[in-house]
C-alpha cells in the first residue's frame, strides 16, 4: 500500500520512472487520486497535492521547481527522481522538499517500458537537507511512500551523493562510451565482427541516450571532471609503463575492488 497520508499525488514526467511510480501507486492503493503531468501541461493542476513527484530530466526538474512553487500549499511535500542532487536541492529551497534518486532502470526507456514492480528490492536514495522542525517528519513520510513502492531507502547527504555517483555511475558511462567510440572508429565494422565477448560484456552502456547524460554532466561537472582526471592519470601511467609494474598494480587493485563490488549486499 502507498502511504495513506498522500491522498492526492501529482507525478510530473511520464517516462520509465514516472510511469512506473504511477503503476505502483495504482496497484497498491487504487483510491489514491493521481494526477499525471508532462511537458507543456499546466502546473496549476498540481494545486491541492499532498505529494508532488518530479520524474523529469535533471535540468527540467531544476527549471520546473520555481514555476511549481506558487501552485503548492505550505503542506505539500515535493520529491524528485534525479540522478544528481545538488543543483536540484538548490532549486528547491523554500519548499518542503526531500531529494530522491531511485537506483532502478531498464534496458529500454520510456513510458512503454514502465512496470509496477520496477522498484521492488531496489535502492532508493533520499538526500534530506531540511533544518525546519518538520524536516524529520517529511523524510519519514517520503520514506514510507518509497518503501511501499517496494524500494529500500538509503539516506545520503546530497554533496556526498554527487561525489559518489560521479565515480560509480557517471564515470563508467563516459569511459565506456569513449571506449566504444575509439574501438569502433579504429576497427570499423569488419574489425568489430572479430571481437570476442569481452567487448560486448564491457560496453553494455554504450547505447545510452546522450540527452540524459548531457544533463548529468552539466549538473555534476566538478565531480565528473575530477573522476575523469583520475582516470586519465591511470591511463597515462599504463601508456608509459615500460616494466609492467604499473599494469600489475592496476590489475591487482581492479581485481580487489571488483571482488568487493560482486560481494556487496543485494
Amino acid at each position: 500500500m502507498i502511504d495513506a497520508e498522500f491522498h492526492r499525488v501529482v507525478i510530473i514526467g511520464s517516462g520509465l520512472i514516472g510511469g512506473s511510480i504511477e503503476l505502483a501507486v495504482r496497484a497498491g492503493q487504487p483510491s489514491t487520486e493521481l494526477v499525471l503531468l508532462d511537458r507543456g501541461d499546466d502546473l496549476a493542476a498540481a494545486g491541492g497535492a499532498d505529494l508532488v513527484v518530479l520524474a523529469a530530466p535533471i535540468l527540467e526538474i531544476v527549471r520546473l521547481l520555481p514555476l511549481l512553487r506558487p501552485h503548492l500549499s505550505p503542506e505539500t511535500l515535493v520529491t524528485d527522481t534525479g540522478s544528481t542532487k545538488l543543483a536540484i536541492v538548490d532549486a528547491a529551497r523554500r519548499m518542503r522538499f526531500v531529494g530522491g534518486h531511485p537506483i532502478a532502470g531498464a534496458a529500454v526507456g520510456g513510458r512503454g517500458a514502465a512496470r509496477a514492480d520496477l522498484f521492488a528490492g531496489r535502492t532508493w536514495i533520499l538526500t534530506p537537507t531540511g533544518a525546519a522542525p518538520q524536516a524529520d517528519g517529511d523524510v519519514a513520510r517520503i520514506r514510507g511512500f518509497v518503501e511501499r513502492l517496494g524500494a529500500r531507502v538509503h539516506l545520503l547527504d546530497p554533496v556526498e551523493h554527487d561525489r559518489l555517483f560521479a565515480l560509480v555511475s557517471h564515470l563508467p558511462q563516459l569511459v565506456i562510451s569513449a571506449l566504444m567510440d575509439v574501438a569502433g572508429s579504429g576497427a570499423r565494422e569488419d574489425g568489430l565482427a572479430l571481437a570476442g565477448a569481452g567487448l560486448n560484456d564491457s560496453t553494455r552502456l554504450a547505447g545510452s541516450p546522450p540527452e540524459i547524460w548531457q544533463d548529468v554532466v552539466r549538473s555534476n561537472r566538478t565531480n565528473i571532471s575530477g573522476a575523469l582526471d583520475a582516470m586519465i592519470r591511470v591511463l597515462t601511467t599504463l601508456r608509459d609503463d615500460e616494466d609492467g609494474q604499473a599494469l600489475q598494480r592496476t590489475f591487482e587493485s581492479a581485481a580487489r575492488w571488483k571482488k568487493a563490488l560482486d560481494e556487496r549486499p543485494i
